[in-house]
């Protein structure tokens, strides 16, 4: 690829600009929109870097924040030190598959915290048992999301989402399971 068509840059554009409305960071919208639009199986650091107009660090900083959450992963070039790029074929997906892993430190954390002496003192222990099973709910809730997210991707194209929430992500919402 040795330069974006119109077409191209005007999706990159408007990746970026949803990107940034969930909070995410421009340049990320604008690499991740890129390796999302392109036909190659792969694009270098030096590609990403000319192809968008900016520079090996801000490239390098985009990426490592992309891989880390998942959204994008490393591809080896044979014979070449080269580290390429590709998206995820399912970005989303992934992202709720790394999100988990995140949810749980969290609620390790706060849980393991209520045992300290000052997380014993009344207040403090509310908020990380608050804390605590707030996490373990929202664990629960991703594994039914990204269940149904797996069942509704692999449908017909045109099968419209489902209208209201399954059966087990509702019994999750009223009890969720509490960890020991």
């Amino acid at each position: 690829m040795n330069e974006l068509s119109d077409e191209i840059r005007s999706f990159i554009d408007r990746f970026t600009d949803a990107w940034e409305l969930m909070r995410g960071k421009r340049m990320s919208g604008r690499v991740l929109g890129l390796l999302i639009i392109t036909d190659e199986p792969s694009l270098s650091s030096a590609d990403i870097g000319r192809l968008l107009e900016t520079s090996p660090g801000t490239v390098s900083t985009a990426t490592r924040a992309l891989l880390s959450s998942g959204y994008i992963t490393k591809v080896s070039v044979p014979n070449s030190r080269t580290i390429n790029f590709r998206a995820e074929d399912d970005v989303w997906g992934a992202f709720l598959s790394r999100e988990k892993l995140g949810l749980q430190r969290m609620e390790e954390v706060l849980r393991t915290a209520r045992s300290t002496p000052a997380g014993s003192e009344p207040e403090p222990s509310r908020r990380l048992r608050n804390g605590s099973r707030y996490m373990a709910w929202v664990d629960q809730y991703h594994r039914n999301v990204l269940a149904q997210w797996h069942a509704y991707r692999d449908q017909e194209e045109d099968a419209p989402p489902p209208q209201h929430l399954p059966a087990e992500m509702l019994a999750a919402i009223k009890h969720p399971k509490e960890k020991p």
